[in-house]
């Protein structure tokens, strides 16, 4: 009698670093599985450590933020909600078919032109009280994503950027991070 297929958070876990080691994931996206996996999987019952697909996502997530009360920015909150969920979801199509798996990224919506145009009248409406930057971050963002970097062993930066970046947006922000640094000097004018 063969073994019984092993659906454990350790697993998981597993599974998350094949997909990466394989090419079958971006790593970006194999890493924002991990960090929210070990995020909100951190306090599981026996019966879910060993077998994911009993996990309950909604209520060991309300669980995960109750135990840590901001620890996630409102941002983030939907965020790891999903990579939770698509972790596990790949997860288990990958035990029904190791073969066959190949990972399908989510479908984007489709934009009429290449551009994104700033909501009419926003500029307008925000109060003298708070600032600009404030006013748009608040804002429904359909069309971006959050994602988290583990900058640093202790520091966990985050960047809000649009689904559908380009590399030159990509470049123009990498650019702009350099000017941040502690210790950035510009170059002089004639090596430009």
């Amino acid at each position: 009698m063969g073994s019984q297929p092993d659906y454990s958070r350790a697993a998981l876990a597993r599974f998350i670093e094949f997909v990466v080691a394989k090419g079958l994931v971006h790593p970006a996206t194999a890493q924002g599985w991990r960090v929210a996996t070990a995020k909100v999987l951190e306090d599981l019952s026996p019966t879910e450590l060993q077998d994911v697909r009993t996990i309950d996502v909604e209520s060991t997530f309300k669980g995960f933020l109750n135990r840590y009360p901001g620890r996630l920015s409102p941002a983030s909150v939907g965020e790891y909600r999903r990579r939770v969920h698509r972790a596990i979801e790949e997860f288990v199509r990958w035990m029904a078919d190791p073969g066959d798996y190949a990972f399908r990224p989510p479908a984007r919506p489709a934009r009429a032109d290449g551009r994104r145009r700033p909501e009419a009248g926003v500029e307008a409406a925000t109060p003298p009280n708070r600032s600009r930057a404030a006013e748009r971050s608040s804002l429904p963002r359909p069309n971006s994503m959050s994602l988290e970097y583990p900058l640093r062993s202790d520091l966990l930066a985050e960047v809000t950027v649009p689904r559908d970046l380009t590399l030159e947006e990509a470049q123009r922000m990498g650019a702009f991070l350099l000017t941040l640094a502690v210790d950035f000097r510009p170059a002089p004018a004639g090596e430009r």
